[in-house]
């Protein structure tokens, strides 16, 4: 029997990384890595500095902040694409204010402390830095090695108030009959009945058609829906199956930079 690959090298492989932003419509989050990569893409161009990408993965994202003076990538394992390995309890050794912008993609549901990652995440900032932080809604449960945590997005906001962020701007992400067909794609897998030989073979022919045939073709009418991949978090979506929050470290003069 194979060994089983560590979660960290798994993201690190470079068909993994390059699923981040060249997406297949027969890959099952399509959509939601579509819409993470809308959001990105659109913060991106305008950070300068340093970035510290925290919980870094592969840092399947690291081409979108070329312009910046310098990408850091941070993660608990060693790795190929880490230039850091975080201490056990996942705290830094970094400097207080060295770095312009931090960078953390679906990892805060992965921490069993979130109020101590967003105190990091400041206590690293320079007065003025900003962060760029998503995580899930609506999601199967996925350890990487734990799975912890679930937010709405008004409660992910708060978070970040209690921190001592000012919230730019906080958001849904795949929200609505674009949630809805992620959260089939994910459920789909699960269609078994094991001790029913008869249904679960049955279950087994749904399968096959869902993920060959059906859901390309979902993902393509979804696609139509363009908005509903990023709204406000004032919006009255319901279903959303990521959240994100862009803040700031108050400057010196306590002013968010707009």
């Amino acid at each position: 029997m194979k060994p089983k690959q560590s979660p960290l090298k798994i993201l690190s492989e470079e068909q993994y990384v390059q699923r981040r932003l060249k997406l297949s419509l027969f890959a099952r989050d399509y959509l939601h890595l579509s819409d993470l990569a809308v959001l990105i893409r659109g913060i991106a161009p305008d950070v300068r500095g340093i970035v510290f990408d925290y919980g870094s993965g592969g840092a399947p994202y690291a081409s979108l902040f070329s312009q910046c003076a310098g990408y850091v990538a941070a993660d608990l394992e060693p790795g190929p694409k880490v230039d850091r390995v975080l201490r056990p309890d996942g705290s830094t050794n970094e400097t207080d204010a060295s770095y312009d912008f931090v960078l953390s993609t679906q990892v805060l549901e992965h921490v069993q402390r979130p109020p101590l990652y967003l105190q990091e995440c400041r206590r690293i900032l320079r007065p003025g830095g900003r962060i760029l932080l998503t995580t899930h809604g609506m999601t199967i449960e996925h350890g990487c090695p734990r799975d912890y945590q679930r937010w709405t997005a008004h409660g992910l906001e708060e978070l970040f108030l209690e921190a001592g962020f000012q919230v730019i701007r906080s958001g849904k992400l795949t929200t609505q009959f674009r949630g809805m067909v992620q959260l089939m794609d994910m459920f789909t897998p699960d269609l078994r009945y094991p001790t029913k030989r008869f249904l679960h073979l049955t279950l087994s022919v749904v399968r096959k058609f869902y993920f060959k045939a059906l859901m390309p073709l979902l993902h393509k009418f979804a696609d139509l829906f363009g908005e509903q991949t990023l709204v406000d978090a004032s919006s009255d979506d319901s279903i959303y199956v990521a959240i994100f929050v862009y803040a700031q470290k108050p400057g010196t003069d306590g002013v968010v930079q707009r």
